[in-house]
């Protein structure tokens, strides 16, 4: 059959029809899938908490903003994808701002980022000492967090590198005890450092060693200055560090990191997190921290009218430290929830002899290792029981701590045990804590929370009178709180009261006020009274050799003390993720019945023996000045404290110290590359010169110094891998002028030592 006329152009327009209903049902449905709604939910990083009320910013594929919309109090915003390709920028208070590129249409319509936090503010939430988490704004207590970024930022491995720049918080370097700290002018006996919740034991000359306590597992750092005796008992009154380790709560994790510091610190840690199923989650971590020593002590020998050098030693000796930790964590469907953590060091440090012998016959020295072991498990419970919430925390500690003294054969490398008295000691602390407390609300304006604490300690020591000692505590303590002014004034009572089965611990009281005049400011003010036990080593000390015969004292009682505080916070800026607030704090301590050594014989001016005494009384009066804030890519804190200690008759005058601090973030958004500073002036002061018997006394005075870290920071791979690089120690400060010192045996502590300047570079991958 013919063709029809025109059959060829009535063809292609029908190939036209259809290629043009084929494009619009192509369009169409492009359109369907332009028009989708996408649920966002936020999650924090370290945790998976809601991040709530953060701005979500709706980029086109050129970077102009189509649209902006805010998460709701659960961390949840609905996003209208109207055009492909897109991109998503979060911001919001306290984490750094994420993105989230869409080049085509996601498989699934819920999109979770998840948040990393990077700085502190006052919506902070804090746990120390509170049953259930409180916005630090709302807190009665002035609390500083240190958090995660800020501690990787800083390149810090161990709790000093952290604590050296903390307002109103000195720390210094022992020889052989390692690094310990001073806070607000009072010594490290006076402060108590948890983890988890739970004291941390092994105190060395009143101290924790505070380069034992490494922070590759680490969440955050809570810090609360001032007494927190009603809650935690002993060795509460100078104030609180308490280390709060990671809860993985994603279905797996990896993470793994390698350290590397140009004075010879070689470190690397890895940990794995896996979700069993709902309720169940494993992780397990470990790690080990080298560290070659630094400064060799320069001396000389002469023989035959030759010099020779001789010297073997450290300034800072040199160690290796093996670290494991495991987490198991269990959340039932009715909230309750158990965790069970265990973290293990194991430390060796070593402390080479000079050589004692160099001839043609023989040549030797004396070589020391001091090794320590210290095991942390915890049990954490807590859940609601009726219309209140329960908690009990509880926890085995051990430290175990051998000095062992060697003839090293400097010919034939082989070592001898150094059998003379004193040449070898073994300690060891095991300790038992048992904690709960309950916390209910009564009304709309009443709550209460009532509590114990049990604490059992056995030691073991050749220093040790007897050898073996054991101390039992047993308190309860109550928690009041009421609302005199509905959202304006909150007021709090506490009372602790102990049965101690060697020495006899006072009632301890305590009040705190909360004033919320508006909604930008709060003012805070307290008084509290707190308390340090005397130590096993004071009161059953027998420390007898050619040049010392010191005693304890069964009959001590417990350091005393009392202090007022006042607080005003205000919030002078807030706009998005930028603000600004200012902290402004007033502090007065008194401690009394202050435990120190006391000479026997005091008329006898050649007498060597001591024995503990409850003679000292140290008071002062601090005032802190603090801003903290965020402008664009900017976030800074600065901060200025004013220390006036009174003078101590027959012991030493009174005095006064300025420390300025001052931290600076800033983010060049391009290339996400992080700049961090962080510097701290600690201004002249006294010297307090740590003795070999543990005590302390003013020796000179030292002088002012400077400390700066600067780093730098970019993270790749969608955030998966971080790499950190900086110096430390940028003026090279290494020790501090002590003028008007009188030379005496001391131990080699209180001196302000730290290492040289050097350069670090951490990397860390996070899967």
């Amino acid at each position: 059959m013919p063709p029809r006329p025109g059959g060829k152009v009535f063809q292609k327009i029908q190939v036209s029809v259809k290629k043009f209903f084929g494009l619009l049902s192509l369009l169409l449905s492009v359109v369907a899938v332009q028009a989708q709604t996408l649920r966002l939910q936020l999650l924090d990083k370290n945790n998976s908490e809601n991040v709530p009320f953060a701005y979500v910013h709706i980029l086109s594929g050129t970077g102009t903003v189509l649209n902006t919309v805010q998460t709701d109090e659960n961390g949840v915003a609905n996003v209208v994808a109207e055009e492909y390709p897109f991109s998503m920028e979060v911001n919001a208070l306290g984490f750094e701002t994420a993105k989230k590129a869409f080049i085509t249409a996601p498989a699934a319509n819920t999109i979770t980022i998840y948040m990393a936090k990077k700085f502190s503010t006052l919506n902070e939430v804090v746990i120390t000492g509170l049953n259930t988490p409180q916005r630090q704004k709302d807190a009665l207590s002035v609390y500083k967090i240190i958090t995660k970024e800020q501690i990787q930022a800083q390149g810090a491995v161990t709790l000093n590198e952290v604590m050296k720049n903390q307002l109103n918080v000195r720390v210094n370097n022992d020889n052989i005890l390692g690094s310990n700290m001073r806070m607000q002018g009072l010594g490290g006996d006076k402060v108590k450092i948890l983890i988890d919740g739970l004291p941390i034991n092994g105190r060395e000359g009143g101290n924790i060693n505070l380069s034992q306590i490494n922070l590759n597992n680490v969440d955050r750092i809570e810090m609360i200055q001032g007494p927190m005796s009603v809650v935690y008992g002993t060795d509460a009154l100078g104030g609180i560090v308490n280390i709060i380790t990671k809860t993985e709560k994603k279905p797996l994790s990896v993470n793994a990191g390698v350290y590397y510091e140009s004075i010879g610190k070689y470190n690397f840690d890895a940990s794995v997190s896996k979700r069993i199923d709902k309720r169940n989650q494993l992780t397990l971590g470990g790690g080990r921290n080298a560290f070659a020593g630094w400064k060799e002590i320069k001396q000389v020998h002469t023989y035959n009218n030759e010099v020779l050098a001789y010297s073997r030693g450290f300034l800072f000796k040199p160690y290796e430290q093996y670290l494991g930790n495991l987490a198991y964590t269990y959340t039932a469907p009715s909230g309750f929830n158990a965790r069970l953590a265990s973290d293990y060091l194991q430390d060796k440090v070593t402390n080479k002899g000079n050589l004692e012998v160099w001839d043609p016959y023989r040549a030797y020295s004396r070589d020391e290792y001091y090794r320590t072991k210290r095991s942390m498990n915890r049990l954490s419970l807590n859940g609601k029981l009726g219309k209140g919430i329960w908690q009990s925390q509880n926890g085995y500690m051990l430290y175990y701590r051998t000095r062992n003294s060697y003839r090293k054969d400097m010919v034939t490398m082989e070592e001898t045990l150094d059998m003379d008295k004193g040449k070898q000691d073994t300690s060891s602390f095991n300790d038992v804590y048992a904690r709960a407390s309950y916390n209910n609300r009564i009304g709309d304006r009443f709550d209460y929370t009532v509590g114990y604490d049990i604490n059992l300690q056995f030691a073991t020591s050749l220093k040790i009178n007897g050898k073996q000692k054991q101390i039992q505590d047993y308190a309860a303590y109550v928690n009041l709180s009421y609302e005199l002014w509905k959202d304006k004034l909150k007021a709090q009572a506490g009372l602790r009261g102990a049965y101690n089965t060697v020495y006899h611990p006072p009632v301890i009281p305590t009040v705190n006020f909360l004033y919320t005049p508006i909604k930008k400011l709060q003012i805070r003010a307290s008084y509290a009274e707190g308390y340090r036990a005397p130590s096993l080593k004071e009161m059953y000390l027998s420390f007898i050799d050619q040049n010392h015969h010191v005693l304890g004292n069964e009959n001590l009682k417990a350091e005393s003390s009392r202090h007022v505080q006042v607080s005003a916070s205000y919030q002078a800026f807030e706009k998005d993720t930028d603000y600004l607030q200012f902290i402004l704090t007033g502090f007065y301590n008194d401690v009394y019945n202050g435990i120190t050594l006391a000479p026997t014989n005091p008329d006898d001016s050649n007498s060597i023996d001591y024995s503990y005494a409850n003679l000292s009384h140290q008071s002062n009066t601090i005032a802190t000045l603090q801003a903290d804030g965020q402008y664009k890519n900017l976030h800074y804190q600065v901060g200025y404290s004013y220390n006036h200690t009174f003078a101590d008759p027959g012991n030493y005058n009174a005095f006064s110290a300025s420390e300025v601090t001052a931290t600076l973030q800033y983010m060049w958004r391009k290339p996400g590359i992080s700049f961090n500073t962080v510097y701290k002036l600690s201004g002249r002061q006294p010297f307090l010169q740590s003795n070999i018997d543990g005590s302390a006394s003013y020796n000179g005075t030292q002088n002012a110094y400077h400390l700066c870290d600067l780093s730098l920071e970019k993270k790749f791979f969608e955030r998966k891998l971080q790499v950190i690089a900086g110096v430390k120690n940028l003026f090279d400060f290494q020790q501090a002028t002590i003028s008007g010192r009188v030379s005496s045996g001391t131990h080699g502590g209180g001196v302000a030592s730290f290492l040289p300047r050097s350069v670090f570079t951490s990397v860390r991958l996070s899967l």
